[in-house]
């Protein structure tokens, strides 16, 4: 039987006005329009950290990333995600298909808890041989001092592995402060500041985001790293 192509129009229009006006169809509407408010589909990210690298491929408006439950996110990162309103979902695998999150799963606030739970928020790297002199003045529940290593480049070598590793900031005792600031400036994981003097505390923590604090160790002893420690633990969580 041969139908025409403008009968089988004017049938398509006609089923189509008959759904709209239907008194469910408003109904229906709201109800999808809520389960996909409620339940945004997450953008699968399989990274073990998840830095600003990561972040540059998720799609404009996406309001939630789904991300191994051991993966470390940096500071960087969730300061990225809280500026743009972007939740995190945990679990344990990542689906290739991304999975619809539940309440459960999804965190508030961008938040490392796994990590910053277990982690002190502070490490300490340097070439000096009073470090454990100053392990000795520090609460070891909030400060990790490593073992000596062996040159600047070393230090900001640790320090870098660490922050990626779930630490909140660091603290650099080097005999080239300088040169040290701009070799760490060219990691983009790293924030860096040099501290010359008691008074550069205060306009560092105002005027940079910083998370890690070059001391010279030939101007600074064991007390005077120890207080500037000290002051930057109350920074960091006074930024929690």
């Amino acid at each position: 039987m041969n139908v025409n192509p403008s009968e089988i129009e004017r049938i398509v229009r006609e089923v189509l006005k008959s759904m709209a006006a239907s008194p469910l169809a408003p109904a229906l509407a709201n109800t999808n329009q809520s389960i996909a408010n409620t339940h945004p589909d997450p953008v699968s990210l399989r990274e073990s950290v998840i830095g600003l690298e990561a972040l540059r491929g998720i799609p404009s408006g996406s309001t939630l990333i789904q991300v191994s439950s051991k993966a470390v996110v940096t500071p960087a990162a969730r300061d990225w995600l809280r500026e743009r309103g972007v939740a995190i979902a945990r679990g344990g695998a990542i689906a290739t298909k991304p999975a619809v999150a539940t309440a459960s799963t999804v965190t508030a606030q961008p938040e490392n808890t796994s990590v910053s739970t277990s982690m002190p928020r502070l490490f300490i790297a340097g070439a000096v041989d009073w470090l454990p002199g100053l392990s000795k003045q520090l609460c070891p529940k909030q400060t990790k001092v490593a073992d000596r290593v062996a040159d600047d480049a070393s230090v900001v070598r640790a320090i870098a592995v660490a922050i990626r590793s779930g630490h909140r900031s660091g603290l650099a005792l080097v005999d080239a402060p300088h040169s040290a600031l701009w070799q760490s400036a060219r990691d983009d994981m790293l924030r860096p500041a040099v501290v010359s003097q008691w008074s550069d505390l205060a306009e560092i923590f105002r005027e940079v985001p910083v998370n890690l604090l070059i001391v010279p160790s030939k101007r600074w002893g064991v007390a005077g790293a120890a207080n500037i420690a000290r002051r930057f633990l109350v920074h960091v969580g006074s930024q929690s």
